[in-house]
């Protein structure tokens, strides 16, 4: 597709209304399962630093496209205080809220980081959406996550998947999704095919370049912590 094609399509979703998704309470769910391998091994994909980072960076987002945080550059403010329907989104609005002097978002990224994996989780497993194998063996301290539902483990994926490889216009919701795949390094994971990699990235650049300021800020910011973090766990 001819690259002004590309930001055709991508001017028309990118200028959309974050509203048209009556939903935005799932893209850590969503992210979660870009992360983690809950149809199979039960195990991430990434490491550890690097799903609770994405997963971190998702919840801001939640709220980002609600509406509800203004991300500038590195900082982040709260611009609408008023409760939201969903619990966990509601307790990190209320946190950022509550502390207005921290405005860094790498404080908040290391912050939520803390326990993203655990709230994400359960939340998914208060919808029925996964469940949780403890460890059996004594040096296995990590939990297994499986899904119930093996279509909505894989849709994320599969979703950002063709719009890449298709070079299908992105909705803010799915800009997010992949700017967040994308800082946690998890781009080729998603696009499984080696020989649709170079055109996935391609498109990718133009989707990262059209994306609302603040999902674009965001995403940097992520990227950048998951780069300090994969250093510090490879040392």
């Amino acid at each position: 597709m001819p690259l002004a094609a590309t930001r055709c399509f991508l001017n028309r979703s990118s200028t959309n209304s974050y509203s048209e998704r009556a939903d935005f309470n799932v893209l850590a769910d969503d992210f979660f399962f870009v992360s983690w391998d809950a149809t199979g091994s039960g195990k991430p994909r990434l490491h550890a630093p690097g799903v609770a980072l994405g997963l971190a960076g998702a919840l801001i987002a939640e709220l980002v496209l609600e509406q509800r945080i203004a991300v500038e550059g590195v900082r982040l403010r709260v611009v609408d205080g008023r409760r939201v329907q969903d619990e966990l989104a509601g307790k990190v609005l209320t946190e950022i809220g509550n502390s207005p002097q921290h405005t860094d978002v790498r404080t908040w990224l290391a912050y939520l980081a803390q326990r993203s994996v655990t709230e994400v989780t359960g939340r998914l497993m208060a919808n029925g959406l996964l469940e949780r194998e403890s460890p059996r063996l004594l040096k296995r301290k990590q939990f297994r996550y499986f899904s119930t539902d093996f279509s909505r483990a894989m849709w994320p994926s599969a979703r950002l998947r063709l719009a890449l490889v298709k070079w299908q216009p992105l909705t803010p919701y799915d800009m997010a999704l992949a700017a967040l795949a994308e800082a946690c390094d998890l781009t080729d994971i998603v696009v499984e095919d080696p020989a649709d990699r170079r055109g996935a990235h391609q498109y990718l650049t133009t989707v990262l370049a059209a994306m609302p300021q603040p999902l674009s800020d965001l995403g940097r910011q992520v990227g950048a912590a998951v780069g300090d973090a994969v250093l510090t766990y490879r040392t």
